[in-house]
């Protein structure tokens, strides 16, 4: 693999803008990043692109994608994660969390291994950078579009039972804290290394402080499948806006959401601890028509995900357009918005010492945006355009 040189446009760093710098590629990784376009001295043979009216970013992480393509991660196999990791590439996503849901034990530990396969093996896509467990630890009156049938009190031996030989590359999971059993585990996921999430829950502020104390550290699509803040009840929302020490995401579609509680959670936490993510379900990327999510009916009109009930049941969503959303209906500064993108929630799975910057050394993850409309002129995966 030779050398890559981007030079000109605008490079976000994953803290900062440099304007008209250059970036150096090799060996898959970021060997400099240069404060103008003059300082990076070719060779011939490399690659030099000329990046003038855009911007290269750091491609986006997503710890919270159930599928695309017309896959999904439950599909339980090698090819549906490839499927998913190519379409997503394709607008920016370059590493992500294949994310399973409430399913029987056998269907979610096949999930796992799935997973397990395509880390191994790599993608023709964006990278597997490991598993997000939603559910079933969850509470049934907050379930959302799981199925309640398939929930399961919290217990190491169903957890073990879930995760076999790859408890390794389990990175988050997200479960109710209230429910019995849930802090025990807690502790254990949050003891070695895990991102514990609270999700589907019907926490008050007082079990959402009791959880924090047991590890449980994140909140999963803040305000869906959970209660409202009310002012005598601020309830799973309100601590984890309010409390230092919680990290939150959102799902910025403008749907499950409005532009205003957007910007809420931002002004409230911070582009440090708040991260875009999509909740993606298959049929991101293939349009309008009816689907499958963990063995329910979801149909998909004009974009929007529900349950034949009419719950919402995942999004369509990619993160080149939760970027723009939250930029132009929340008016969330660009510079934000592109860090809740990537280094926040890589710094949530303790990936941000190789993802979510263009810094010396970093993997060579990189997304370019036309500067006028932020739309994706081509994504970079470990130094190879895809």
């Amino acid at each position: 693999m030779g050398r890559t040189i981007l030079k000109g446009g605008r490079i976000f760093t994953g803290r900062a803008f440099v304007e008209g710098g250059a970036v150096l590629i090799d060996g898959g990784r970021i060997k400099a990043v240069y404060d103008r376009s003059d300082q990076c001295e070719t060779r011939p043979g490399d690659d030099v692109r000329d990046i003038d009216g855009m911007i290269a970013a750091p491609g986006f992480v997503d710890i919270h994608i159930h599928g695309a393509m017309g896959c999904d991660a439950m599909d339980g196999t090698y090819d549906a994660i490839d499927t998913i990791a190519r379409a997503i590439a394709s607008r920016g996503t370059t590493s992500f969390l294949v994310t399973t849901m409430t399913a029987s034990i056998d269907d979610t530990y096949n999930a796992i291994v799935a997973a397990g396969r395509a880390m191994k093996r790599g993608t023709s896509g964006a990278q597997v950078l490991g598993v997000h467990m939603e559910g079933p630890f969850i509470n049934a009156d907050h379930k959302g579009a799981q199925m309640e049938s398939l929930i399961l009190p919290p217990s190491m031996d169903a957890y073990r039972s879930m995760t076999g030989e790859y408890g390794h590359i389990v990175k988050r999971v997200t479960l109710a804290p209230e429910v019995e059993g849930a802090l025990e585990i807690s502790r254990y996921l949050h003891k070695n290394g895990i991102l514990v999430s609270a999700g589907h829950t019907g926490a008050s502020y007082d079990e959402m402080r009791r959880a924090y104390d047991a590890g449980v550290t994140h909140t999963t699509h803040l305000f869906n499948g959970m209660n409202p803040i009310h002012h005598r009840e601020p309830g799973a929302p309100g601590a984890a806006l309010t409390q230092d020490g919680w990290t939150v995401e959102v799902i910025a579609d403008t749907v499950h959401l409005h532009p205003a509680i957007l910007k809420m959670a931002w002004l409230c936490k911070g582009a440090d601890r708040c991260a875009l993510v999509t909740d993606a379900i298959e049929a991101t990327l293939v349009g309008d028509g009816v689907y499958e999510l963990g063995g329910q009916k979801v149909i998909v009109k004009g974009g929007q995900a529900r349950l034949e009930a009419g719950n919402l049941a995942g999004s369509t969503l990619t993160l080149d357009k939760a970027v723009k959303n939250i930029v132009e209906a929340a008016g969330i500064p660009l510079a934000d918005a592109l860090k809740m993108a990537s280094l926040t929630p890589a710094g949530l799975i303790g990936a941000d010492g190789r993802k979510g910057c263009i810094e010396q050394g970093y993997d060579a993850d990189i997304v370019l945006l036309d500067e006028a409309d932020l739309s994706v002129n081509g994504a970079m995966i470990a130094g190879k355009w895809h």
